[in-house]
Protein backbone atom coordinates (compact mmCIF):
# COMPACT_ATOMS: atom_id res chain seq x y z
CA UNK A 1 0.00 0.00 0.00
CA UNK A 2 1.71 3.11 -0.71
CA UNK A 3 1.45 6.11 0.90
CA UNK A 4 0.79 9.86 -0.22
CA UNK A 5 2.25 12.45 2.31
CA UNK A 6 2.05 16.04 3.19
CA UNK A 7 3.40 17.39 0.00
CA UNK A 8 0.54 16.14 -2.49
CA UNK A 9 -2.56 16.95 0.50
CA UNK A 10 -1.10 20.53 0.13
CA UNK A 11 -0.46 20.65 -3.64
CA UNK A 12 -4.35 19.01 -3.61
CA UNK A 13 -6.38 21.61 -1.92
CA UNK A 14 -3.84 24.70 -3.30
CA UNK A 15 -4.64 25.30 -6.43
CA UNK A 16 -1.53 27.74 -7.16
CA UNK A 17 0.75 24.64 -5.82
CA UNK A 18 3.46 23.64 -8.90
CA UNK A 19 2.08 20.43 -8.15
CA UNK A 20 -1.64 21.08 -7.68
CA UNK A 21 -2.49 19.36 -11.51
CA UNK A 22 0.01 16.42 -10.28
CA UNK A 23 -2.19 15.77 -6.98
CA UNK A 24 -5.65 16.66 -8.96
CA UNK A 25 -4.58 13.88 -11.13
CA UNK A 26 -2.87 11.21 -8.19
CA UNK A 27 -6.27 11.41 -6.36
CA UNK A 28 -8.14 10.82 -9.09
CA UNK A 29 -6.56 7.85 -9.83
CA UNK A 30 -6.84 6.55 -6.22
CA UNK A 31 -10.50 6.93 -6.50
CA UNK A 32 -10.65 4.93 -9.62
CA UNK A 33 -8.86 2.25 -8.11
CA UNK A 34 -5.57 2.81 -10.40
CA UNK A 35 -3.22 2.76 -7.95
CA UNK A 36 -3.94 -0.14 -5.50
CA UNK A 37 -4.54 0.05 -2.06
CA UNK A 38 -2.92 3.81 -1.06
CA UNK A 39 -3.00 5.48 2.06
CA UNK A 40 -2.41 8.31 3.55
CA UNK A 41 -0.36 8.38 7.29
CA UNK A 42 -1.52 9.64 10.56
CA UNK A 43 1.26 11.47 10.88
CA UNK A 44 0.55 13.27 6.99
CA UNK A 45 -3.08 14.64 9.15
CA UNK A 46 -0.75 15.74 11.97
CA UNK A 47 1.41 17.54 10.17
CA UNK A 48 -0.90 18.94 7.33
CA UNK A 49 -3.48 20.23 10.19
CA UNK A 50 -0.10 22.06 12.38
CA UNK A 51 1.23 23.49 8.88
CA UNK A 52 -2.04 24.92 7.81
CA UNK A 53 -2.95 26.31 11.64
CA UNK A 54 1.04 27.66 11.53
CA UNK A 55 -0.05 29.52 8.48
CA UNK A 56 -3.61 31.02 10.00
CA UNK A 57 -6.13 28.58 8.37
CA UNK A 58 -9.19 27.99 10.35
CA UNK A 59 -9.92 24.90 12.24
CA UNK A 60 -12.90 24.93 10.34
CA UNK A 61 -11.20 25.06 6.99
CA UNK A 62 -8.71 22.35 8.52
CA UNK A 63 -11.61 20.01 9.48
CA UNK A 64 -13.66 20.31 5.70
CA UNK A 65 -9.68 19.70 4.08
CA UNK A 66 -9.67 16.65 6.21
CA UNK A 67 -13.34 15.35 5.91
CA UNK A 68 -12.57 15.98 1.67
CA UNK A 69 -10.10 13.68 2.08
CA UNK A 70 -11.59 11.28 3.77
CA UNK A 71 -13.95 11.35 1.47
CA UNK A 72 -11.99 10.36 -1.20
CA UNK A 73 -12.78 7.05 -2.27
CA UNK A 74 -10.54 3.77 -2.13
CA UNK A 75 -7.90 6.47 0.10
CA UNK A 76 -6.87 4.38 3.02
CA UNK A 77 -5.51 5.40 6.49
CA UNK A 78 -2.43 4.14 8.39
CA UNK A 79 -2.87 4.95 11.78
CA UNK A 80 0.32 5.70 14.04
CA UNK A 81 0.90 3.02 16.46
CA UNK A 82 3.70 2.75 18.92
CA UNK A 83 5.54 0.32 15.61
CA UNK A 84 5.65 3.07 13.57
CA UNK A 85 7.16 5.47 16.39
CA UNK A 86 9.58 3.51 17.03
CA UNK A 87 10.59 2.74 13.82
CA UNK A 88 10.58 6.50 13.28
CA UNK A 89 13.45 6.77 15.85
CA UNK A 90 15.18 4.40 14.55
CA UNK A 91 15.13 6.75 10.94
CA UNK A 92 15.96 9.44 12.57
CA UNK A 93 19.18 7.78 14.30
CA UNK A 94 20.30 6.52 10.96
CA UNK A 95 19.01 9.06 8.74
CA UNK A 96 19.20 12.48 10.18
CA UNK A 97 15.71 12.93 9.24
CA UNK A 98 12.86 15.67 10.75
CA UNK A 99 10.73 14.05 12.75
CA UNK A 100 6.98 13.84 10.55
CA UNK A 101 9.52 12.62 7.42
CA UNK A 102 10.89 9.99 10.02
CA UNK A 103 6.94 8.98 11.07
CA UNK A 104 5.71 8.94 7.14
CA UNK A 105 8.85 6.91 6.17
CA UNK A 106 8.36 4.61 9.01
CA UNK A 107 4.62 3.85 7.94
CA UNK A 108 5.76 3.01 4.39
CA UNK A 109 8.37 1.01 5.61
CA UNK A 110 6.02 -1.14 7.70
CA UNK A 111 3.64 -1.42 5.10
CA UNK A 112 4.28 -2.10 1.55
CA UNK A 113 7.88 0.04 1.61
CA UNK A 114 6.81 2.66 -1.03
CA UNK A 115 5.98 6.00 -0.47
CA UNK A 116 4.33 8.82 -3.59
CA UNK A 117 6.41 12.04 -3.04
CA UNK A 118 8.55 14.89 -4.37
CA UNK A 119 10.27 14.69 -0.88
CA UNK A 120 14.12 13.48 -1.75
CA UNK A 121 14.72 12.83 1.88
CA UNK A 122 13.07 9.58 1.03
CA UNK A 123 15.28 8.75 -1.83
CA UNK A 124 18.00 8.46 0.61
CA UNK A 125 16.09 5.36 2.65
CA UNK A 126 17.51 2.70 0.98
CA UNK A 127 14.43 -0.23 1.94
CA UNK A 128 11.75 2.48 0.50
CA UNK A 129 11.24 2.79 -2.60
CA UNK A 130 10.39 6.58 -3.35
CA UNK A 131 7.81 7.51 -6.50
CA UNK A 132 7.57 11.11 -7.96
CA UNK A 133 4.12 11.62 -8.54
CA UNK A 134 4.31 12.90 -11.63
CA UNK A 135 5.91 9.34 -12.70
CA UNK A 136 2.59 8.03 -10.99
CA UNK A 137 0.44 9.61 -12.77
CA UNK A 138 0.14 10.20 -16.51
CA UNK A 139 0.84 13.97 -16.51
Amino acid sequence: MPIIELDMLIAFVNRVDALHNVAVKLFNEVARGKLGNVAVPTSAYMEYELVLRSRGYSEDTVLSDLNAFRRIKNLGEIPLTSEVIAKALELRKRYSITYFDSLHAASALLHDKTVISTDRVYRRIAELRAIDPREAVDT
